[in-house]
C-alpha cells in the first residue's frame, strides 16, 4: 500500500532485506518476533493501521486517516493480498491486464466502472473485501473470512 521496494521497507523497519524476505515466506515456522514488531511499527509510522480479525471477517490493513482515496485505489492492494499477478487476475475476471494496470494507477484520467466492479467482485469471490474510506479512517483491504490456523 505504501508503494515501497522491499529494500526501502526493510530499511524503515531497521531489518535486513533477507530478514524481510524470510518474514514474507508462507511456510516459515517461527518468525522473528522482534523483526515483526519493527516491521509493524514502521508500517504504522507511515500511516497504516491493522484491522483485527473478527468472528465475521478476517484481518486486514487500511490507511489510519482518511486521504480522499476511493475504493478503486485499493484494487492493487487487494490483488497483492491474494498474491495474484496481473495475468492471473485478468484470467479470473475477463478484464484485460492493461485495463487492470490502468485502473491500479493513481494518476488515471477516468475509471472504467464496469471493469472495476467486475474486478471487485472477483476479488471478493476469492476472499478479499475492499474497505471504503470512512469519516475517521482511510480505505483498505481485508480478508473476507477469518483464516483458520493449520493444525
Amino acid at each position: 500500500m505504501l508503494g515501497l521496494k522491499q529494500s526501502d521497507l526493510a530499511s524503515k523497519a531497521m531489518i535486513t532485506r533477507s530478514v524481510l524476505l524470510g518474514l514474507e515466506q508462507p511456510g516459515r515456522k517461527h518468525p522473528d518476533q522482534l523483526a515483526l514488531f519493527q516491521l509493524r511499527d514502521a508500517l504504522i509510522r507511515d500511516g497504516l493501521t491493522f484491522v483485527d480479525a473478527t468472528e465475521a471477517a478476517g484481518e486486514g490493513v487500511r490507511w489510519a486517516k482518511p486521504s480522499g482515496k476511493v475504493w478503486v485505489d485499493c484494487l492493487k492492494d487487494a490483488r497483492a493480498m491474494l498474491g495474484y499477478s496481473l495475468d492471473e487476475l485478468s484470467e479470473k475476471s475477463g478484464v484485460g491486464r492493461y485495463v487492470i494496470a490502468r485502473l491500479e494507477k493513481t494518476d488515471r484520467k477516468r475509471i472504467n466502472e464496469e471493469a472495476a466492479r467486475r474486478l471487485r467482485d472477483v476479488l471478493f469471490d476469492n476472499g478479499v473485501v475492499i474497505l471504503a474510506e470512512e469519516a475517521d479512517i482511510g480505505a483498505g483491504v481485508r480478508l473476507r473470512s477469518r483464516v483458520r490456523p493449520a493444525k
